[in-house]
């Protein structure tokens, strides 16, 4: 974390020579509204998930802003997370998708060119999951609500260019239930998962 921090104080000292001589500029951050696209890595809660799938497995993300007073962003978001991998003991493929709708608040705590943030709010997950058994894939479809926070770092190129880094931690668990294939050749059991979990990001974005 240091030597993040570090690296980011020298860019912010290399890209704002003068900036202070001119009290009249706009600021940075100018804009309502805020248009932001990432990749990164997320986790996965449950015990077995690592496994499973492995480890930091990729995801992609989208976040429009709208700014609803002085730095206070209301903001949905969604990314795209899918893996794939093998169950422990058979041996038999397995895979998992998760897309949200998530709405939220967040609170830009700077106006300068570095601008730290903090965020809550909520979501609708859609979930996928798919496992081979004695050759046969069932499909299991859950939608669910959960509940996220995160923070980052805003880091302004130009008075509406950035580039971010951002970390987020979702509450999402998955009550089990009696499911059907998609093909209804037969019904097994889906059992509770725990599929919140961390997720860091960083990407580009533009306020306007």
């Amino acid at each position: 974390m240091k030597p993040l921090l570090g690296i980011l104080i020298t860019t912010l000292m290399t890209l704002t020579p003068g900036m202070a001589a001119d009290e009249a500029a706009p600021g940075f951050g100018d804009g309502d509204f805020s248009l932001a696209l990432g990749a990164g890595m997320r986790s996965i809660n449950e015990d077995i998930a690592e496994s499973l799938y492995g480890k930091n497995n990729l995801v992609y993300s989208l976040d429009l802003a709208y700014s609803a007073a002085d730095f206070v962003d209301i903001f949905i978001h969604t990314d795209f997370f899918k893996v794939n991998g093998e169950t422990t003991f058979t041996g038999e493929s397995t895979s998992l998708s998760i897309v949200p709708i998530e709405a939220g608040m967040r609170l830009r705590l700077s106006g300068h060119r570095l601008e730290p943030n903090l965020g809550f709010g909520a979501g609708y997950y859609m979930i996928k999951d798919e496992i081979d058994i004695a050759g046969e894939t069932f499909t299991f479809k859950k939608n669910q609500v959960g509940f996220f926070i995160d923070g980052g770092l805003r880091l302004y190129v130009t008075r509406t260019l950035f580039v971010f880094a951002q970390g987020r931690f979702t509450f999402l668990k998955v009550k089990p239930e009696d499911s059907t294939d998609e093909d209804e050749t037969g019904i097994i059991y889906y059992p509770e998962r725990d599929l919140g979990g961390f997720l860091v990001s960083a990407g580009l974005g533009i306020r306007f």
